[in-house]
């Protein structure tokens, strides 16, 4: 029982090899034995057929059947050594009906009587045999046949033998260079076994089956209590697990209908985020599957720091509007705000100042004319803007372009009174901020000029239309044929290449478009255009 608690514990990978060390040892041992029996019998039967072919051809021979009807032994012995030496033969003897030697290897020995008890078949029922049996030189195996006069009478009987210590040798010789061959079998297959043991335990990590059956029942559990839909597919492009809320977000389709299927047949529209194998996470991408929207996050499925698939999780971008509403004012609030006291410190500290030196008419100024200023924005936004969403999304970046020391201007002419139900504000501020954002990028790069960017949107006629200008360098053609693909960026540091795929992702759902143009200043004037009725397929 020790014994047994012992192997228990040796691990996985460890009883494995001992396992397959002793089968490989078990065959090995085998087929030596085997061999070895088969090598044996085998070569006994060749050497006793040999000798039978000997005897078989003097049985007929008249110098020997002359000889025995003459007893003349002298010529036998003559006759029989040439043959015995030219066939290897170990001896080949030469007897009368008596069992007389007539010849024999010794030539002491001719004359007496033939030992080993064996030649009775021969002599009195004419047949032809092999045996073995112990002579004068030793444990042969002998080749019996009569040997008849030409009156078909038995005359005598013929026996060719090899010894069996010669036999013995011959395997001997045969043994070692067939131990040596299943020596090298034997210790290939422990190196191999030894190999896949250790591989096999990398590859699992080390863990135990009960180990390995808690990981996947509790992983079983992870997938069912996940409230994300989520899809893992293999390098392959190959889906290998999904959880229930994928199921039912697919389309509530079966199990066996998506797991072992290519991904692209459920997702077509966004290949390049799911054939891509790099390393990068993506959060929070935008996508329309069975004509609702979702909110996917891709991440990298890395085995031994080698890419082996990705994890998908997405859910329906309905459930966190509220949710989304919400943090994106408080959000807005907060960056404003966070601006503002900035801002403002810096207006008191100045103001301060001003009065301390007696200066109260400049500060008066300034008080007047900060407050004018900030004032007018916040009428414009009232008076053009009617949705509170869209009307504090530009009064946060009004305020972080001031912060920026970028001069954010917003035509008094604009006009966004008219936002159809079915445009949610939520994807105007997406489209709109990665574009603002660039463009404060693009004119603080262009280092010798003041910062400028223009905005301007309307309503009128049957799209909403909004322009963003910068005069920045401009965009080269290169960059402008692959700004919308994920991952594209001119920017150095993380987190980037992914805004201008979004704004791209957006217009598709509302059937918009988009155009870059130069701007005079030798920046980039981008245009949006949405449709303000909602589109169907066919009158695309």
């Amino acid at each position: 029982m020790k014994i047994i608690n012992t192997f228990r514990n040796l691990g996985l990978h460890n009883r494995l090899a001992i396992f397959s060390l002793s089968l490989i040892v078990i065959q090995t041992m085998g087929l030596g034995f085997v061999a070895s029996y088969y090598l044996h019998s085998s070569l006994e039967q060749q050497i006793g057929m040999r000798a039978m072919s000997v005897a078989k051809s003097l049985v007929n021979s008249p110098i020997i059947r002359q000889g025995l009807l003459t007893k003349n032994n002298r010529v036998i012995q003559e006759y029989i050594e040439v043959i015995r030496l030219n066939t290897k033969a170990r001896f080949i003897v030469i007897g009368d009906t008596n069992g007389i030697r007539y010849s024999h290897p010794d030539p002491e020995k001719i004359g007496q009587k033939m030992v080993g008890g064996d030649n009775d078949g021969a002599l009195l029922q004419g047949q032809s045999y092999t045996s073995i049996a112990l002579g004068t030189l030793g444990k042969s195996l002998r080749a019996k046949s009569p040997i008849y006069s030409k009156q078909g009478d038995i005359i005598g009987v013929i026996s060719v033998g090899y010894l069996e210590q010669d036999i013995q040798d011959i395997i001997a010789k045969f043994k070692i260079t067939f131990h040596l061959i299943l020596g090298m079998i034997l210790l290939t297959g422990i190196l191999v076994t030894v190999y896949i043991a250790k591989r096999y335990r990398d590859d699992i990590f080390g863990l135990e089956p009960e180990e390995i059956a808690q990981i996947f029942t509790e992983r079983d559990a992870v997938l069912t209590s996940i409230l994300e839909a989520l899809i893992v597919v293999n390098e392959h492009g190959m889906v290998t697990s999904v959880n229930r809320i994928a199921l039912e977000l697919l389309g509530n389709l079966s199990r066996e209908a998506v797991v072992g299927h290519d991904i692209e047949l459920l997702l077509p529209a966004y290949p390049l985020l799911l054939i891509d194998d790099d390393q990068q996470l993506y959060r929070d991408i935008e996508i329309e599957l069975n004509n609702q929207a979702m909110i996917l996050t891709k991440t990298p499925l890395l085995i031994k720091h080698k890419n082996k698939g990705v994890v998908l999780t997405f859910r329906l971008k309905d459930d966190i509007v509220t949710l989304s509403k919400k943090l994106s004012q408080v959000q807005q609030f907060s960056t404003m705000l966070q601006v503002q006291t900035h801002e403002y410190s810096n207006k008191l500290n100045t103001i301060g100042g001003l009065i301390q030196i007696g200066s109260l008419d400049e500060a008066l100024e300034l008080i007047f004319s900060e407050n004018s200023g900030y004032q007018q924005l916040i009428e414009l936004l009232i008076d053009v803007v009617d949705d509170p969403v869209i009307a504090g999304f530009i009064l946060g970046k009004y305020n972080v372009a001031k912060e920026q020391n970028i001069t954010f201007e917003i035509d008094k002419e604009s006009s966004l009174k008219a936002i159809p139900e079915h445009i949610v504000p939520e994807k105007l501020v997406t489209i709109l901020g990665n574009i603002l954002e660039n463009a404060f990028d693009a004119s603080l790069k262009h280092n010798k000029k003041k910062a400028i960017v223009k905005f301007h949107m309307t309503d009128i006629g049957h799209d909403l239309i909004f322009e963003v200008e910068d005069n920045g360098c401009g965009i080269s053609r290169e960059l402008e044929m692959e700004m919308f693909s994920l991952g594209k960026t001119t920017k150095q540091s993380m987190g980037h290449g992914i805004g201008m795929y979004l704004v791209k992702t957006c217009l598709d759902q509302l059937k918009g478009s988009i155009s870059i143009t130069t701007a005079k200043s030798g920046g980039t004037i981008v245009t949006v255009y949405i449709p303000k009725c909602k589109l169907s397929s066919k009158d695309l």
